[in-house]
């Protein structure tokens, strides 16, 4: 599984020279490719459901090694937030979130995921402002579901097109696909 960013920025380049700008814009998302082991033709099948064309999916991020600890149940803290600070409330008091850790929001029937940019420690009434990699892309909902103990991604699946290919030597499934947030 390897995340990478999927911009939405705007880049000025003067035509006669001079320097390069960069104007952050809300919509930058994020995609992840995913590479599964070699498996059996049978195991294969349980990831039919990617071939679905007007379905999201939904996968866990993993961070592997990262201690999580428990964040407690935390909620979006005000509707309409912007920028690249997202308030939380419902935090374990004193939970630390550090820096590079996702985190996902479920709000208005669809699940946004983003990273920190930077360490942030919950206050003792379980507020918490996470300071975020990338802009939030759409308006929030007051007391939206925050996932932190296990994030995922949500998205639409674009596979290889060999993806679901059965090597003729070994009789292997293996499998690639890409899941890209919607927006």
């Amino acid at each position: 599984m390897t995340p990478r960013p999927v911009f939405a920025r705007n880049e000025t380049r003067p035509g006669y020279g001079g320097p390069v700008g960069r104007n952050l814009r809300p919509g930058t998302r994020w995609a992840w490719d995913f590479e599964y082991p070699p498996m059996s033709y049978v195991d294969s099948l349980a990831f039919d459901d990617l071939l679905t064309e007007d379905e999201t999916v939904v996968a866990d991020i993993l961070q592997p090694g990262l201690v999580i600890g428990d964040p407690g149940s935390p909620l979006v803290n005000g509707a309409m937030q912007s920028g690249r600070t997202l308030h939380l409330k419902g935090v374990a008091p004193g939970y630390v979130f550090r820096k590079g850790q996702w985190l996902s929001v479920i709000s208005q029937d669809q699940r946004y995921a983003y990273k920190s940019r930077a360490a942030a420690t919950a206050d003792g009434s379980g507020n918490l402002a996470v300071p975020l990699r990338t802009m939030i892309r759409h308006p929030l909902v007051n007391n939206a579901v925050v996932e932190i103990a296990q994030p995922k991604v949500e998205g639409w699946a674009t596979l290889e097109q060999d993806a679901h290919a059965i090597d003729a030597v070994d009789r292997l499934v293996r499998l690639r696909f890409t899941i890209e947030e919607r927006e």
